[in-house]
């Protein structure tokens, strides 16, 4: 009897050496797997990019102190040609922006300059958020393919110009400035024509008056 459960218990002990032993080589080939995965490179692609729009002066001075866009737009460049593990890291930074910005907004924490809180604008960077979150999908997946996430990042890029566009047109002047400042020219005309007057050169013509006799 006591020999039976002698080896009983040997047997349950190698059973669950053996066992731990298989989860530690699975675990290691599974960190194996993925530092491999990680090294894998982003692709640049531009295939349905658009062109790139830089901001009007105007708009570049409103948005100077706007951190969350100015992180955008200097790791937007970084997500391509560059390995799997520094892309998810790029965008481990950018969510954690954009939640950073929803975390105030719960406070009551103003995060985007007044002068840039418009419905238009604020749909452009919600959009962004959107296809930034898409991104890191493809980028964690298991078997994630580069190809189709540099596809997915060049539609981030496209969102960002959007972006842009809003922007610019912010500090663009309205219709109805363009035709205020027509209607001004038009009911003042003596500037413009004073102004278009040629500048007379070289010394003006001498008359000669010829007395009566």
């Amino acid at each position: 009897m006591k020999l039976r459960i002698l080896i009983y218990l040997l047997s349950t002990l190698f059973f669950l050496t053996a066992c731990e032993k298989k989860e530690t080589q699975v675990q290691e080939s599974e960190e194996t797997q993925l530092l491999a995965i990680d090294t894998l490179t982003i692709p640049n692609s531009t295939q349905g990019l658009k062109p790139s729009l830089r901001l009007t002066p105007k708009a570049q001075e409103a948005v100077k102190n706007w951190s969350l866009y100015q992180n955008i737009s200097k790791r937007l460049d970084s997500l391509q040609g560059v390995s799997l593990g520094t892309l998810k890291n790029q965008l481990a930074t950018l969510i954690a922006t954009f939640d950073g910005q929803g975390e105030a907004a719960e406070e009551i924490v103003d995060l985007t300059p007044d002068n840039l809180e418009t419905p238009a604008i604020n749909a452009r960077l919600l959009t962004v958020e959107t296809k930034l979150k898409i991104v890191n999908n493809y980028a964690q997946k298991g078997d994630p393919n580069p190809e189709e996430i540099a596809l997915t990042i060049v539609d981030l890029k496209n969102a960002f110009q959007n972006l842009n566009l809003q922007i610019n047109e912010k500090f663009s002047l309205t219709v109805e400035e363009i035709l205020k400042q027509l209607d001004q020219e038009i009911t003042d005309p003596a500037d413009s024509i004073e102004q278009e007057k040629p500048i007379p050169k070289g010394k003006p013509p001498v008359k000669i008056f010829k007395t009566n006799q």
